[in-house]
């Protein structure tokens, strides 16, 4: 039940016939670089493959236009390819509020959306489509509709993984979600700024697109993926929260990874801001940084220089999970921080 993937000009890159991908996350990276390079920065791209490496569900909060969609859409193209039906898009029930039957329709919509999510992980469970990717965007929705998919048709068990919340089922008898399945949500400023928003987002990767970002918004018509990166990144993903400290231990050394923290002018905008990074929040961030080297040890953002592509990914997490959201200060914080969100990220 696939969604085509909008198509305008041609893609400009060299000619592309099926073949075999050269294996490994560098080359993935490349790839996606060489495919979405003009619409967006080669390190947010990075950004947002290290974000569904750590965490199934990454939500993606900015302006309407932004390129929220187009980065989730060109991704699943770059991979899966546009005509697969690996990819699926669910859209808001925003529509549905205008009228006065508006009631009636949301509740149709959403019974039709959640049937369409749980349809996309049954079949990416099926034995025959383990080796394959699976991709969903939900597209433009509201707070409260993504708390739906994220924490009510989905729960976080006591383990951290994710379950299908399905009705007379104990928890330990609930479906794990597949694991070569991929959630991005789009989520529109100024909606993003709800507090509930705060409770939804505690288990899922975020990355928040900055008003300066210069991101394109639509697609051209990409070539089909070279055979074997589905493989590649399903290989990759390390979702596992007690393995990253064993694994920049042994890339960084047990001293780097425990000096490991914001760079100084990062450092300084959490004291001006009053924003603590609290123990758990830094684990979540370690992981992040864990998956932000492939699994010879070579960083994807800075292939040669494992602490500076450790100092990349950490602050990009510090900028996104706390300083960017913080709202009281938002202004001045755009202001000072943009070229993190836009460089960094």
């Amino acid at each position: 039940m696939g969604t085509p993937i909008s198509s305008a000009p041609p893609y400009g890159g060299p000619a592309y016939r099926a073949r075999q991908a050269p294996a490994g996350e560098q080359q993935l990276v490349a790839h996606l670089g060489t495919t979405l390079g003009a619409l967006f920065p080669h390190t947010f791209l990075v950004a947002y493959y290290v974000a569904l490496k750590t965490n199934p569900l990454v939500v993606l909060t900015g302006l309407e236009g932004a390129g929220k969609a187009a980065l989730a859409s060109g991704f699943a193209a770059a991979l899966v390819g546009s005509e697969s039906g690996q990819f699926v898009t669910i859209g808001s029930d925003s529509w549905t509020r205008r009228g006065s039957q508006s009631h009636y329709y949301r509740d149709i919509h959403a019974r039709f959306g959640a049937s369409q999510f749980i349809e996309t992980l049954h079949e990416a469970a099926s034995p025959e489509n383990t080796g394959k990717l699976y991709m969903i965007l939900l597209k433009g929705l509201s707070v409260e509709e993504l708390d739906l998919y994220a924490n009510r048709l989905l729960q976080v068990g006591p383990d951290g993984e994710r379950r299908l919340a399905l009705p007379g089922r104990s928890a330990d008898e609930q479906p794990i979600l597949p694991p070569n399945c991929f959630i991005t949500a789009s989520l529109h400023l100024p909606q993003a700024d709800q507090p509930l928003l705060q409770e939804v987002l505690r288990h899922t990767g975020q990355i928040t697109f900055s008003p300066s970002l210069q991101a394109g918004t639509t697609l051209p018509s990409l070539p089909p993926p070279p055979v074997g990166l589905q493989r590649v990144m399903l290989a990759a993903v390390g979702h596992d929260v007690a393995a990253p400290r064993e694994r920049l231990d042994a890339i960084l050394g047990r001293r780097g990874r425990r000096d490991l923290g914001p760079s100084p002018e990062v450092a300084r905008q959490l004291l001006a801001t009053g924003v603590a990074l609290r123990s758990e929040l830094r684990e979540h961030i370690l992981a992040y940084v864990a998956n932000s080297f492939d699994q010879e040890g070579r960083g994807l953002f800075v292939p040669t220089d494992p602490r500076r592509n450790a100092q990349i990914a950490f602050d990009a997490q510090v900028v996104q999970r706390l300083l960017w959201r913080n709202t009281t200060r938002r202004r001045s914080f755009q202001q000072r921080r943009t070229p993190l969100l836009v460089e960094s990220v």
